[in-house]
């Protein structure tokens, strides 16, 4: 799978790429919205391999690195290429 840009299709807020200049991690297209919760968004692309193995019933496993820190929440969705993420405020 693979982070794609435009992570908002269409005019929205300005995407930054995260660890662009950091050899040890894969550059990380994203979008930080400005509202209370500030919610960073990101998109990603199945490869047709494996689409084809969740459509068998394969998993889609989220690791999130905390640096012992709390974990922040996630939210996962399934959007078209041309949609919009729904914004979860809480």
């Amino acid at each position: 799978m693979d982070a794609i840009s435009p992570v908002m299709p269409g005019s929205g807020p300005i995407e930054i790429v995260l660890g662009k200049d950091q050899p040890e991690y894969i550059p990380l297209p994203a979008v930080f919205l400005d509202t209370p919760t500030c919610p960073m968004i990101s998109r990603w692309r199945f490869t047709e391999e494996e689409r084809l193995q969740i459509a068998a019933g394969a998993d889609v496993v989220l690791t999130q690195l905390t640096f012992r820190t709390p974990f922040r929440p996630v939210h996962l969705q399934v959007v078209g290429q041309d949609e919009m993420p729904e914004l979860i405020e809480g």
